[in-house]
């Protein structure tokens, strides 16, 4: 009697063209999650190095700065650019005053907002005709500020699940080019800097408003290395609002459709082989959904060089309908070529069959979602 499994030849053929285009797929994936395709980036030379705590030196001048940020609006994904408006304030003591006035300088030509664009629809306006004087002997100066700023590093990496941080940067410019000029030391003013109500963002839920200090050190001397050989160093605050999307509409608008199509999917095999004209159905109009649902998030985001996490989850779930259809047409033609006799035993083994795939690639799924969500946060959390 002919083997239900049918000709052993033809198994080992098709066996081998499966599992070499599985290998193909696996060396495909890990090339692209290596980066081993992509061209190397440019090194940029600026450099940003946080410091904890106050910075405070007994080196040079110390200036304190603080924002309060009262509106925020108007942010591009696409773009990677927003709009603030708010109040920004110096508190110096009498050794700055006393370079301000010397240089014929105001307090607001001190103030450098790193990440502003657009100048012509920037504004400053001092809140004081002249700084005030506090207890202490130092000086204050408030300044309005309105106008559109840009994100450098925006991360979609874990989508939908990312943290988006909108930062209004902040350094001071240098006071002269000679070598024995005074160091601004830039201290940032914790306790009262902080936002208003009218910093939400639409889609966005506001979780944190914090502030990192940090030296920024220069690639270039600007041309005047034979003028001051010391590096081109400042400081820097950022004053970093944080948002992020409600993990309970990320679950219902873009995990529940594709969790329910990927059930029926997985629920598949546990129809009886002999109807093999329905199984060999259902994986092609699985793919078109996918297809269309992937596509109604990726509108949501901006031209990305790199894949996110949700595109790893439907990625995973492509494979397991190109599987399932392999699975599914290698079953039809052993139901095909069995004869009468042989086709109980033949749909019972395949049954078998079907539901150890069926479990494997439910688990699989599973594993190799978490195992990506950590390694993503890990490198990128």
């Amino acid at each position: 009697m002919r083997h239900f499994f049918g000709p052993p030849g033809r198994d080992r053929s098709v066996a081998t063209a499966f599992g070499l285009f599985l290998v193909l797929c696996i060396a495909a994936v890990i090339l692209i999650r290596t980066g081993l395709l992509e061209s190397p980036e440019l090194e940029l030379g600026d450099r940003v190095t946080p410091v904890a705590g106050e910075m405070r030196t007994t080196e040079g001048i110390p200036i304190q700065i603080g924002a309060y940020l009262e509106n925020v609006y108007l942010f591009s994904s696409d773009d990677g650019t927003f709009d603030a408006d708010g109040t920004v304030w110096l508190i110096f003591p009498e050794q700055a005053a006393q370079l301000l006035r010397e240089r014929e300088l105001a307090p607001a030509d001190l103030l450098h907002f790193v990440n502003r664009i657009d100048d012509w629809d920037f504004s400053l306006e001092p809140r004081q005709k002249e700084p005030l004087r506090l207890s202490d002997g130092r000086s204050y100066q408030a300044f309005r500020f309105s106008g559109h700023f840009y994100v450098n590093d925006l991360d979609f990496h874990r989508f939908p699940f990312q943290t988006v941080r909108l930062p209004l940067v902040l350094e001071l410019y240098e006071l002269g080019t000679e070598p024995e000029r005074p160091v601004l030391n830039l201290l940032p003013d914790r306790t009262a800097s902080g936002v208003a109500s009218y910093v939400s963002v639409v889609g966005y839920r506001t979780v944190g408003f914090h502030i990192a200090s940090g030296v920024r050190e220069y690639a270039t001397d600007f041309g005047l290395g034979g003028v001051d050989s010391r590096a081109h160093r400042t400081r820097q605050v950022s004053f970093v609002v944080s948002y992020q999307r409600s993990v309970n509409s990320a679950l219902l608008t873009l995990f529940l459709p594709l969790i329910v199509l990927m059930a029926l999917v997985l629920f598949s095999p546990m129809l009886s082989a002999s109807l093999w004209d329905v199984r060999l159905g259902i994986p092609p109009m699985a793919l078109l959904t996918l297809i269309f649902l992937q596509q109604g998030y990726r509108d949501k985001l901006p031209e990305l060089p790199y894949i996110t996490f949700m595109d790893v989850i439907y990625n995973l779930c492509y494979f397991v309908n190109l599987i399932l259809f392999a699975l599914f047409l290698w079953g039809s033609n052993r139901l095909h070529l069995a004869s009468e006799d042989e086709r109980p035993d033949v749909v019972c083994s395949l049954d078998v069959i079907d539901r150890r795939f069926q479990l494997g690639l439910s688990l699989a799924i599973i594993l190799l979602a978490l195992v990506n969500w950590f390694v993503i946060a890990s490198h990128f959390g």
